[in-house]
């Protein structure tokens, strides 16, 4: 739920967000840290602090979640958000100084080490504002994944947005009834997402990790599209695609880019698997602004089938298709219903078991375009907005695109000690030639 009730001391747990919990779990057991993302702002001049400042005590206020602490009931244990009564104080906020020569990167990979927690007092997110030598600056909204997803925290911006401009509206906070269905309906509906795991499993999932989980932290590369490429890049997937299937073209960049590393190791297995992220929340409907408002569809890469852009990408499509029509978004999902009271770490267990120690060969989502419904914050213009997702290895990779004001951004999320910086820039010249083509990459932008 979006807002918890005068006197309610607990927020469910929702189906979707116990795929992510088992994520967390397994990144805070292995010593890689909480599953934390952070959303960029990038904006014309730092925003006011007090306004800020106020805007997030009342953000606080308003979905308590944001301070909630994971528990388990012990009759049922199922898990929950357990909400403290009364609400504290706004969320962490921290102001940095970005000195001439220093590295936006590297203050970035800073703000990613900082704890969400403040003076002992448990909180799910952070704000941080990094003020840059020319006057501008960047608002870095810090999340921890388990309380919602890409999309939704665009919408929390949003709503930090409009708490800053004085507009303090009730949020929506009715969740979709769960299915009524019985045991056996329930263990009918994993039928398909079982038959496609033993395809899947038998294909493999080979990460660059290489299985091992670990790496000291998360470094990221923000590659911005000019209006012209961005152009560029949407008329070659339409082309190859269509204009309703980017995300399979844009997957199939990434897995692309990937065996192109591999291909440097001097390895050549025999495919790839991803699990991406699909919204099941409807396009522009009002609704919860918490919670993980999604499934996940699982994609194959068979090598052999990575000789081209276009034939790796309609393989994908051809798969989104198949994969929407059998409905193995909801048969996921009635998986992880069906996994809720096991301890997170079965879940995890099960899959590392089955891929040999991996659990997917790179991450990746394509998160559409960010907030645009927002085009100022505290006073101050929205230049440009992204993610960083922050990654667990395996697989410790991953490759994630969105846009803003018509101009495509591309994250590259890496796990340190997971690439190396040829790899790096292997990846991303894969990418990039495989968005541009290269005719377009020769031309000046």
């Amino acid at each position: 739920m979006a807002v918890a009730a005068k006197g309610v001391s607990r927020i469910p747990v929702r189906v979707a967000d116990c795929f992510l919990l088992a994520l967390d779990s397994f990144m805070r057991r292995t010593g890689q840290g909480a599953h934390i993302s952070i959303s960029v702002l990038e904006l014309e001049r730092a925003p006011d602090q007090e306004t800020l400042r106020a805007a997030s005590c009342r953000l606080v206020e308003k979905h308590p979640i944001l301070a909630a602490r994971l528990r388990r009931d012990w009759r049922t244990w199922l898990p929950f958000w357990d909400v403290p009564e009364p609400p504290i104080g706004g969320l962490p906020m921290r102001v940095w100084e970005l000195v001439r020569g220093e590295s936006l990167d590297i203050a970035l990979q800073r703000i990613a080490a900082e704890p969400l927690a403040r003076d002992g007092m448990n909180f799910n997110a952070r704000l941080d504002v990094v003020r840059r030598v020319d006057g501008t600056a960047l608002l870095c909204f810090s999340w921890l994944h388990l309380i919602v997803d890409g999309k939704g925290a665009e919408l929390v911006l949003g709503e930090l947005a409009r708490l800053c401009d004085g507009i303090d509206e009730p949020c929506e906070a009715k969740e979709e009834p769960p299915l009524d269905a019985s045991f056996r309906e329930r263990i009918k509906k994993t039928k398909g997402m079982v038959i496609l795991f033993d395809e899947l499993v038998k294909i493999g999932a080979p990460s660059l990790s290489n299985g091992r989980p670990g790496g000291r932290g998360c470094s990221y590369q923000v590659v911005t599209l000019n209006p012209a490429q961005t152009s560029i890049v949407t008329g070659r997937i339409a082309e190859t695609t269509g204009e309703l299937f980017p995300l399979a073209y844009l997957l199939a960049c990434t897995a692309r880019a990937h065996d192109r590393v591999f291909e440097h190791r001097g390895k050549s297995p025999r495919g790839y698997v991803a699990n991406v992220p699909v919204q099941t929340r409807r396009r522009g409907a009002r609704g919860p602004l918490f919670h993980n408002q999604v499934s996940v569809f699982f994609f194959s890469a068979i090598r052999a089938h990575l000789g081209t852009i276009e034939e790796t990408a309609r393989s994908m499509k051809t798969q989104f298709i198949e994969m929407s029509r059998a409905r193995l978004d909801q048969s996921f999902s009635t998986v992880l219903e069906l996994m809720m009271r096991l301890p997170s770490w079965v879940f995890m267990r099960v899959v590392r078991f089955q891929f040999k120690g991996e659990i997917a060969s790179f991450f990746h989502s394509h998160t559409g375009t960010f907030a645009p419904e927002i085009n100022a914050f505290a006073g101050a213009a929205i230049t440009n907005a992204y993610h960083l997702p922050c990654l667990g290895a395996p697989p410790g990779t991953g490759i994630f695109f969105g846009d803003r004001a018509g101009q495509m951004n591309i994250t590259f999320s890496w796990r340190d000690e997971c690439v190396t910086d040829d790899e790096k820039r292997i990846m991303v010249e894969q990418t990039m030639t495989d968005l541009l083509g290269k005719r377009a990459l020769e031309t000046p932008a």
